[in-house]
């Protein structure tokens, strides 16, 4: 008994079997509950049928809220794939393996001022006035920059990256660009932009094309840090060179231009659960035609 007591007291403290044995309690008093109440109406194997369709139909409506809001259960989400890093020191933009990288440098070394973000900014100010290859300035507060730059981080110093070695650096406040990937919204969007971004998005691009981000970093200035004070805030340094990290945006599964792997599990959780709702609904069609078959008879 004491055994018994230990164990019970146990199982409270376990939250991975207090969830088990609290969804199989669940599912025996809804599901067998329910199976319990139509057996008894209309028999075993009607029962069984109908709660059996009724359970999966439900999952099937579940599978496409989750497959439409990428929640519950769902796949691997997207992460960001290295393709090339670059530095000004021996290997600038301009020389990058992917052209529409060496369009975007082509601009960018217009600007004569040797301050890096004032330089940046006015790859900005040209970017609104000419077309620079289809690449977009993204700012700060983009959320798309701020997963980028992190992926960018990790890429610059693991090993084998140019700031594996320990050196401080700084982002580039004008230096980071997208191109490709689904159309997007401009902020000061009013109703009509909405909608023909709608039609553009669903109608004219179903698929996903490829997205490329370019992030750069500087090395950072030397900080001095006075006793009891704050640490200073970093600055680029000038003279240091310019880190450039080439990413594309590897969204997963099997069918990445059409959906992602985030969403492909719930797919297919749906896809499943769709094929044994409709079984169970064309097992019951075809008893009730034999039924009135009978009847008729």
């Amino acid at each position: 008994m004491i055994y018994q007591l230990a164990f019970l007291d146990g199982v409270t403290f376990d939250i991975f079997f207090r969830g088990l044995l609290s969804v199989i309690v669940l599912f025996l008093i809804l599901v067998g509950g329910t199976y319990l109440l139509i057996a008894t109406n209309i028999g075993v194997r009607n029962g069984f049928l109908i709660a059996s369709a009724g359970f999966f139909g439900w999952m099937f409506l579940m599978g496409i809220f989750w497959t439409v809001y990428a929640k519950g259960w769902i796949g691997e989400a997207p992460t960001w794939h290295q393709e090339e890093q670059l530095s000004s020191e021996n290997r600038d933009l301009l020389f990058a393996s992917n052209k529409e990288v060496a369009e975007l440098d082509a601009i960018r070394f217009t600007s004569e001022k040797t301050d890096p973000d004032e330089a940046q900014l006015d790859v900005v100010e040209q970017s609104k006035n000419t077309d620079i290859g289809g690449w977009k300035y993204l700012p700060t507060s983009d959320a798309v920059r701020g997963d980028a730059q992190s992926a960018a981080v990790t890429f610059l110093t693991e090993d084998g990256g140019f700031l594996s070695n320990g050196e401080t650096y700084v982002p580039l406040q004008f230096g980071a660009f997208s191109i490709g990937g689904k159309p997007t919204l401009k902020e000061d969007a009013r109703w009509y932009d909405r909608a023909t971004h709608f039609f553009d998005e669903t109608v004219l691009t179903p698929t996903h094309p490829e997205k490329l981000v370019v992030i750069q970093f500087q090395g950072a200035k030397a900080a001095i840090n006075a006793t009891g004070e704050a640490p200073a805030t970093l600055e680029a340094d000038p003279n240091k060179p310019v880190y450039s990290v080439i990413m594309s945006r590897d969204r997963g599964g099997p069918l990445p231009s059409l959906i992602s792997g985030q969403r492909f599990t719930p797919f297919a959780f749906t896809v499943a659960m769709g094929m044994i709702f409709l079984a169970f609904v064309l097992m019951l069609h075809s008893r009730d035609k034999r039924y009135e078959e009978v009847a008729g008879g």
